[in-house]
């Protein structure tokens, strides 16, 4: 998370979506959410300022999560508790555009184990969407974060307050 501070959060609109982006990651943990991994993409990802003209958006997520360990030891909560947390905060995708300027989407990773095809699928999906612009279709890279707390601190030191 520091080098993707470094390396993207060259203006204050980018540093502010980092900002968000790392409040997201903030509300995975408390959620039980810390294993895991995201992928970045979107005009985020671009110089979008030289190439448009006009700031990135929001940033573009995909999070492959592991099943946090009280759903794992207790899987009776899950339905009171966990469901409802993953919905409403996880993959809402509305909520997290409105609340962090974020395009969220999600797999759980355990609860695919059973059936690799399905992780398979979604993982050729999104490299598929990722790896190319929208508009040309030209190849492009996106960027891969392992979830880290101590790291997500650290970028949020450097980025500094608003």
């Amino acid at each position: 998370m520091p080098e993707l501070a470094d390396a993207f959060g060259t203006t204050p609109h980018r540093r502010r979506l980092l900002r968000n982006l790392i409040s997201y990651r903030s509300l995975l943990a408390e959620g039980g959410y810390v294993g895991g991994v995201q992928f970045i993409d979107g005009s985020f990802v671009e110089n979008i300022e030289m190439v448009a003209g006009r700031n990135p958006t929001d940033i573009d997520v995909f999070s492959i999560l592991n099943v946090p360990s009280k759903y794992r030891d207790n899987p009776s909560l899950w339905p009171s508790t966990g469901l409802s947390f993953w919905q409403g905060e996880v993959i809402d995708r509305d909520r997290n555009k409105q609340r962090f300027d974020l395009d969220t989407y999600a797999v759980i990773f355990e609860d695919l184990h059973a059936r690799p095809a399905l992780l398979i699928r979604d993982i050729i999906y999104w490299y598929s969407l990722f790896s190319h612009q929208r508009g040309t279709f030209a190849w492009k890279g996106f960027v891969g974060l392992v979830l880290d707390p101590a790291s997500d601190q650290a970028a949020l030191s450097a980025l500094g307050s608003a």
